[in-house]
């Protein structure tokens, strides 16, 4: 079988399905490389076969006619040179439609034309101009003049005086100078006026007001906006000691958490209807510790009812009324014992807002001493108005 029929078998294969497209370009290089050095052999066409594939040489090839090769030597290992342009491409199926290249007419190459243009016939100017030609010697002066003048203008170089056309400072000491006696009194007129304007400007704008009696100069002040920014309902004052972070309590429903009311300051709290809160904590060298709870209520009355309540719990639990205090402050003091430490309370109502402090010591009368500053301190910024 030769190498053209190994082809069509394959692309019979390849139209069939029975073989890939990688195993027929597999195949296919195969049996090209197989067909160097075998010689041509154009297999006998059947007739009336519909699956005949017809191959028709070119034209035309590429290169021109072919010459013929010389006779080359019949040994084994002879290499045989095939054209680029007899290139043998792959049959297609015979259920593909064939398409006939046709190559398109040769058109004919119009010259662009150059970016400068083409050449001009005739003399080019050189690079200085054309020579001109000098007049005669006796020939008459030409006219100057521009083309619109005429008889009945005048003639641009004046014949009388050609003192004009004079270069030098000499040429205007002959001439008087005239009008600058108008320029001058022209300008003395405008200073003159702007002078007045000045002062007139001055003597309604740039004096201050003065009183009808004659006295002194008095000014005018405008007061500022003010810009300051309303109280804090609940301020607190400038406390010494180290301070105790606490600014995560925001609400009275944080309270319970620290452990630090019982169940019935809590209830009586609650009751007053708590809301926004502070709690402050402050470490005195003297080794007093310093707690204040502010906190927001419904009204007013609420908070004048809380803080006797407070108070009335403080009793009950074994302290004693404190009545060495300024008016609307309810305070209370429990000595220490048990290894507890001396403390002093006090409640008070500053509008809505029920303001406690408390300051414990080991020793009472420290822990005295450190209240009735703070308690002074904070009086100043939330009086006890409940």
């Amino acid at each position: 079988m030769s190498w053209q029929e190994e082809l069509r078998k394959l692309d019979e294969e390849l139209a069939s399905g029975r073989l890939s497209a990688d195993d027929y370009r597999v195949r296919r290089d195969q049996v090209l490389s197989s067909a160097v050095g075998q010689p041509d052999a154009q297999p006998a066409q059947q007739p009336g076969s519909a699956d005949s594939t017809q191959v028709i040489a070119p034209i035309s090839p590429p290169q021109g006619t072919p010459q013929p090769a010389p006779p080359q030597d019949n040994s084994a290992e002879r290499t045989q040179a095939v054209p680029q342009w007899q290139q043998q491409q792959p049959a297609q199926p015979p259920e593909a439609a064939r398409t006939e290249y046709v190559a398109p007419p040769q058109q004919q190459q119009v010259p662009y034309s150059p970016p400068g243009g083409f050449p001009q016939a005739g003399p080019v100017s050189p690079p200085g101009g054309f020579p001109q030609t000098p007049p005669p010697w006796n020939a008459p002066d030409s006219d100057q003049s521009p083309p619109w003048g005429g008889g009945d203008l005048p003639p641009l170089t004046p014949s009388g005086d050609p003192g004009w056309i004079q270069q030098g400072p000499e040429s205007f000491d002959n001439k008087p100078k005239k009008g600058n006696g108008a320029k001058i009194g022209a300008i003395v007129a405008a200073v003159v006026v702007l002078a007045g304007i000045a002062f007139g400007a001055y003597m309604l704008w740039g004096r201050s007001s003065t009183s009808a009696s004659g006295g002194g100069q008095t000014t005018t002040t405008q007061a500022a906006p003010s810009s300051q920014t309303p109280p804090d309902p609940m301020a607190v004052a400038q406390l010494p000691g180290t301070v105790e972070n606490f600014d995560r309590i925001k609400s009275f429903s944080q309270i319970p958490a620290l452990n630090y009311l019982t169940s019935n300051e809590l209830s009586a709290y609650q009751t007053a209807g708590a809301g926004d809160t502070k709690f402050v904590a402050r470490r005195l060298p003297d080794g007093s510790r310093v707690l204040m709870l502010l906190t927001t209520v419904s009204d007013p009355q609420a908070a004048q009812k809380a803080a006797g309540d407070l108070l009335a719990i403080q009793i009950r639990n074994g302290g004693t009324r404190v009545v060495d205090v300024p008016d609307g402050v309810l305070a209370s003091s429990i000595d220490a014992k048990g290894g507890n430490p001396a403390q002093v309370r006090a409640h008070y109502a500053h509008q809505n807002v029920v303001v406690r402090i408390e300051v414990s010591n080991p020793n009472a009368q420290t822990a005295q001493t450190d209240f009735t500053s703070i308690l002074n301190s904070q009086l100043k910024v939330l009086p006890a108005n409940g």
